[in-house]
């Protein structure tokens, strides 16, 4: 056989098969309307055979080679239209407003924090300084309340002893310390009688001596080293009965030959 007849020969071939398959087709669709008609009955093998008629035309027509379709071409995204930009610059900047205007504020209420701040200091430190003075002019006070009832005191004390020294109980006690330094005195060669020296003594508490000072005297030299020495001689002297006449710079006249 030329290939020529071969060729006519497939191309009947072809359409005999579509005519089957076209023909399997109408006769399916015209089962599927009778049923639709009629009532339902049980299934048929016969539907079962259309079916393995048709896969079988199916499979013995040779499928065309599917040609692969060419790629399409990326297509650019379009800008959006001017009012959707105009809009969205908008929302932009309304928002770069809005974070702009929220961090002023925020920056105002820190500002006004510190502010605040600082004003509590300032009046915590004025009130320690308030009362630091109040502190100090307390103390002050006391302190010259203290002073003043001191020198009450001393002024008082120095009265009753002024008042005490020239009574007659202080008379007799300092009676009794010139008599016991007359006793501890040692005469010298060159005392001549009528011998009147006025005497400064140093005393501490308990009547011990601490100092001898000879004053105006109308005896010589060793008249008034023997009226010192007597004077240590005779320590610690008398104490008074009475505690406010107590005097340590005691002043007394030595006058033995009376």
């Amino acid at each position: 056989m030329s290939p020529a007849g071969s060729g006519s020969g497939r191309r009947w071939l072809a359409v005999l098969l579509s005519v089957l398959v076209h023909g399997s087709i109408v006769a399916a669709l015209a089962w599927s309307w009778w049923r639709w008609r009629a009532p339902p009955r049980a299934p048929e093998q016969l539907a079962i055979e259309a079916t393995v008629v048709q896969q079988k035309a199916t499979t013995a027509a040779p499928a065309p080679e599917s040609t692969p379709a060419a790629a399409p071409a990326p297509t650019p995204s379009p800008e959006p239209p001017a009012p959707q930009r105009d809009l969205a610059a908008a929302q932009a900047e309304a928002k770069a407003a809005e974070e702009q205007a929220r961090r002023e504020q925020e920056q105002r209420a820190e500002a006004a924090r510190l502010k605040e701040q600082e004003a509590q200091a300032e009046q915590q430190k004025q009130e320690e300084a308030e009362r630091a003075a109040q502190e100090q002019a307390q103390r002050a006070a006391k302190d010259k309340a203290r002073r003043e009832a001191e020198l009450r005191a001393q002024l008082a004390a120095e009265e009753r002893a002024n008042a005490a020294r020239s009574s007659a109980e202080a008379a007799a006690w300092v009676a009794l310390i010139r008599d016991k330094v007359t006793r501890n005195w040692i005469r010298p060669p060159s005392a001549r009688a009528g011998v009147k020296c006025e005497v400064h003594v140093t005393q501490v508490p308990g009547g011990v001596v601490t100092g001898v000072q000879i004053g105006s005297c109308n005896g010589d030299a060793a008249v008034r080293e023997s009226i010192e020495a007597a004077v240590y001689r005779a320590s610690p002297l008398p104490t008074p009965s009475n505690p406010d006449l107590f005097d340590r710079s005691l002043k007394f006249d030595f006058h033995p030959d009376e």
